[in-house]
């Protein structure tokens, strides 16, 4: 059984193969207890569509000197970590301005392009876990939700958006890991704090196989991090469990290093592993009957 793994980043810089070392640990725990299960891992990489931008903002303010520090760049820091928030929050829509919030839509691009290709390694119908991280989880949230109410933007999204299979479409996925989420946060923007993504899938519910889990994985210590289901009703009945960590690492209990810790997280990996063998053994009773 194959089942198809998406992985998203956070903030700040990052590398193209930032989800191999996790992809490979959850692989092996997993290989441990359901061999009969393989991944099929791509990273959603997207930090090089805001880095750009990061980049050009940075040579535009040097010449002001800034005091930017040659040991410590504080300031280039801020830019990268704060500037790919800003750069992605959509703007309102204007008529006739299709490029208002092409970051926004280019990092949903990428997203889409990557479900396609899951798709063609492990087939049309496999089942679909996202593993995300930061402000990966904003951005994994809004991509499926996006797909769950039909808004899609023009532009080469929707000319790659003919004829998806179920995988592209988000109808097949069963797990959703968030991790270090800021989620809790972005609701601010919302009347009564918005509303979650439709989990499990509408189109799994419609077939009668309500499979998978959605859990936030938090830190006490990561300041980035909240639960969800206390949100609201509608949060409590689509977050299956927030899940309280301890992420490893030097000075974890600090609030940034304790916020890139759960890539490494025994405790993630096991959940994870787990749940996806539990998946592999209910679809198979389910054949059975």
């Amino acid at each position: 059984m194959k089942i198809a793994v998406g992985f998203v980043h956070g903030i700040g810089k990052q590398k193209e193969h930032f989800h191999e070392a996790m992809a490979g640990l959850i692989s092996k725990r997993l290989s441990e207890i359901c061999p009969a299960v393989e991944l099929v891992s791509k990273g959603i990489y997207w930090a090089d569509i805001t880095d750009r931008l990061e980049d050009e903002l940075k040579e535009k303010l040097a010449p002001d000197h800034l005091h930017w520090n040659k040991w410590i760049d504080a300031r280039g820091y801020a830019i990268s970590f704060l500037g790919d928030a800003i750069a992605y929050q959509p703007l309102p829509h204007k008529a006739g301005d299709d490029d208002r919030n092409y970051i926004y839509t280019a990092i949903h691009e990428r997203f889409y392009e990557k479900l396609q290709e899951l798709a063609q390694c492990t087939g049309p119908s496999a089942p679909l876990c996202i593993i995300s991280h930061s402000l990966g989880t904003i951005i994994a949230s809004n991509f499926i939700y996006d797909l769950q109410n039909g808004r899609l933007p023009s532009g080469k999204l929707a000319s790659i958006s003919e004829n998806p299979s179920a995988l592209v479409r988000g109808d097949t996925l069963t797990h959703f890991y968030t991790m270090g989420s800021p989620i809790a946060v972005w609701t601010m923007r919302y009347n009564d704090f918005g509303k979650p993504i439709s989990f499990p899938s509408p189109a799994l519910l419609a077939e009668g196989l309500p499979y998978g889990e959605w859990v936030n994985f938090y830190d006490k210590d990561d300041v980035i991090a909240y639960p969800l289901k206390h949100l609201s009703a509608e949060y409590d009945a689509a977050v299956t469990e927030d899940v309280e960590v301890r992420n490893p690492g030097f000075l974890a209990s600090t609030p940034l290093n304790s916020h890139g810790g759960y890539y490494r997280s025994k405790t993630v990996i096991e959940r994870i592993a787990k749940s996806l063998a539990d998946l592999y053994d209910q679809t198979t009773r389910q054949s059975i009957r």
